[in-house]
């Protein structure tokens, strides 16, 4: 039988820095990870009696030993160590790193919980309790002779206790001084560059972020996986007095020069940086810079992944996932329906999927979608049986779902060309972006336009009308607090976060206003996407009659209003203090709406049950609106 690898192999290089290795030996020894391990120390042609202090330990069943002699540098020494570990995550070390205790739990556990995270790293300290590493900012430097990228440590110098550095955050960059890696990424982004933090023992300057660390953190980013700073997890490291005969101070400064040339002309064009520096001062904060709370998911989805760089196959078929799905909630409104289902094979690539969700229609929608179905491979048609609601029919959709992204998509839309391919383009560049919508014609939509060039009736014209508003606001985003259901963008890893849809909300309205507020407080922005026109029809459900649907709008904005803790006189055209809304950030025991765990029974969460029966929600009826 044999034996399970270690879940963690942690990795140390060095060369010449016998007194640094033995601190860092001694606190792992003595504050071990609880799970299985191995520690692999990889000595690069040392002269000052390394090789023979690891010689006497080579009894410790947790150490391999690796001598390596080709003298490539530390990076190169890194990766060896790698190639020689069997666990499931990498953890880099450098000597005279040591750590705290339960070091390893907050940064294991980050990996264990988020399968979209790549990369990991706590908080190291210095001797005298100033932060060393608490995640990269990616700076900018502004000048015309010699604009270059740099990483600089958030909240540097600052005690170790600071009140920034206290969440937890995702960032672009991270150190590879003391940075846990998945070993497939790191694998698959073919691990450091190894001509880059070729030297050991480099002086850094306070809160300089590791160029090779940073390289690596961008490039896991590129391929769309999370990098994460877990405060949590302390270490400190220490400045142990070494002796290396090989030291040259000079070649060090130099080659520490070629790494930000060579860090600066890979990302300069590829990057967007979280602050720029102007030459002449001062520090600017980017909008759509990287750095945002992150939130353990809560939702695990039972296959592979939806990003970085690999397309796995589908549960069912094994056929290439889909790049989105578009998720369709239909009630009871055929001659909509057939609009926005005409628009949406037209106008949609075939790599995305179209997902239709039937709340129990009696008007012929069933075997409608059902025949699109049968024509139409990209197309999934899920019949409820009954109306379940707006909230639930998303929810229901959304579990079903095969593709990276998600689109929640009214039934009474119709799209415009290329509109799926501009909101994609606009979730790829905005990486603290969770939720996404274009403009529209609707009334009562924030994000409205003023002026329609096109016959709102026939609909003719709407083609060359959005192509004209693409070409006008190419590239434009827009933040807001709002965004509507009618078409939503939902990323995956927001979903993985907050979950779906509150069918506290079952009848519609509001739970999309909801939704971007869970969003919000989970660190994740709301983009309007203004190069991206949609056309909504407006109908309602026509069993709502207007009397009843106003009462039903009331209703609605009743049970917002007790979610959220907003006075019950508040109307809902008045003015709302958001300050005290979203103040604690998120919690996941009121902000996560769980999925249903199996689409073909639609049966109302315990959530939910429990909800209406402390009076918060209100049974939907047969004249429930299927819209939002």
């Amino acid at each position: 039988m044999i034996a399970p690898g270690p879940l963690l192999s942690v990795v140390i290089v060095c060369r010449n820095q016998l007194n640094a290795l033995k601190f860092t030996l001694i606190t792992l020894r003595d504050q071990p990870p609880a799970q299985a391990h191995e520690v692999i120390v990889v000595d690069q042609g040392s002269t000052d009696g390394t090789a023979q202090f690891l010689s006497g330990l080579a009894d410790n069943p947790h150490l391999r030993l690796v001598s390596d002699d080709a003298n490539e540098g530390r990076t190169a020494a890194r990766n060896r160590g790698a190639r020689a570990s069997r666990g499931r995550y990498l953890m880099f070390m450098d000597p005279g790193v040591v750590v705290g205790p339960h070091w390893s739990v907050p940064l294991l556990e980050t990996m264990e919980r988020d399968p979209l995270v790549g990369a990991v790293a706590g908080k190291v300290i210095l001797q005298d309790g100033r932060i060393d590493h608490a995640g990269l900012a990616l700076l900018k430097w502004d000048a015309p002779r010699r604009t270059r990228l740099s990483g600089r440590s958030l909240h540097a110098g600052r005690p170790a206790d600071s009140t920034g550095s206290l969440r937890p955050l995702a960032v672009q960059g991270l150190a590879g001084e003391a940075l846990m890696v998945r070993a497939a990424a790191f694998f698959a982004v073919g691990g450091f560059d190894e001509c880059l933090g070729r030297e050991f023992s480099r002086a850094k300057p306070m809160a300089d972020g590791e160029t090779a660390g940073l390289d690596l953190s961008l490039r896991l980013g590129a391929r769309g996986w999370l990098c994460v700073y877990r405060p949590e997890s302390v270490m400190t490291r220490l400045r142990t007095a070494e002796n290396d005969p090989d030291l040259d101070p000079r070649h060090q400064e130099l080659t520490a020069a070629d790494d930000q040339v060579l860090l600066t002309a890979t990302w300069l064009d590829r990057v967007r940086p979280d602050f720029i520096v102007p030459e002449d001062g001062g520090v600017l904060p980017q909008d759509d810079g990287g750095i945002r709370p992150w939130v353990e998911p809560s939702l695990a989805f039972p296959y592979g992944s939806y990003h970085h760089g690999r397309n796995p196959g589908t549960p069912d078929t094994g056929a290439m996932a889909p790049v989105a799905s578009v998720i369709v909630p239909t009630c009871n409104a055929l001659d909509g329906t057939r609009l926005c289902v005409e628009a949406l094979l037209s106008h949609t690539d075939p790599r995305h999927e179209l997902v239709f969700v039937d709340n129990g229609s009696t008007d012929g929608t069933p075997d409608y979608l059902q025949g699109l179905a049968r024509d139409h491979k990209r197309v999934r048609v899920i019949l409820n049986g009954d109306n379940l609601g707006f909230a639930r029919a998303c929810n229901v959709g959304l579990a079903a779902a095969h593709g990276r992204h998600l689109v929640l998509l009214g039934s009474d839309v119709v799209v415009t060309p290329d509109w799926l391919e501009r909101l994609l383009d606009a979730a790829e560049r905005q990486p603290r972006a969770g939720l996404l919508g274009p403009v529209t014609n609707d009334t009562a939509v924030m994000r409205k336009l003023e002026r329609m060039a096109y016959d709102q009736e026939s609909l003719a014209g709407l083609d060359d009308f959005a192509a004209k508003v693409a070409t006008a606001n190419a590239g434009d985003v827009e933040q807001t607090l709002r965004l509507m259901g009618t078409c939503l963008l939902v990323k995956r890893e927001l979903l993985a976060r907050i979950g779906g849809l509150d069918e506290v909300f079952s009848l519609g309205n509001h739970e999309d206003n909801d939704y971007c507020l869970r969003a919000h407080l989970a660190g994740y922005r709301s983009l309007v996407v203004r190069d991206v026109f949609v056309h909504r029809l407006g109908n309602h459900a026509p069993a709502v009659e207007a009397v009843e649907h106003e009462a039903m709008l009331r209703r609605q904005w009743s049970v917002f209003k007790a979610k959220w803790g907003i006075p019950s006189g508040t109307p809902f055209s008045g003015e709302l203090e958001l300050g005290a809304l979203l103040a604690g950030g998120f919690d996941p025991d009121r902000h996560f709406q769980p999925l249903p765990a199996d689409p073909a029974l639609p049966a109302r969460s315990a959530q939910v049950k429990a909800k209406a029966a402390n009076g918060v929600n209100e049974a939907p009826t047969e004249a429930a609106t299927c819209t939002s």
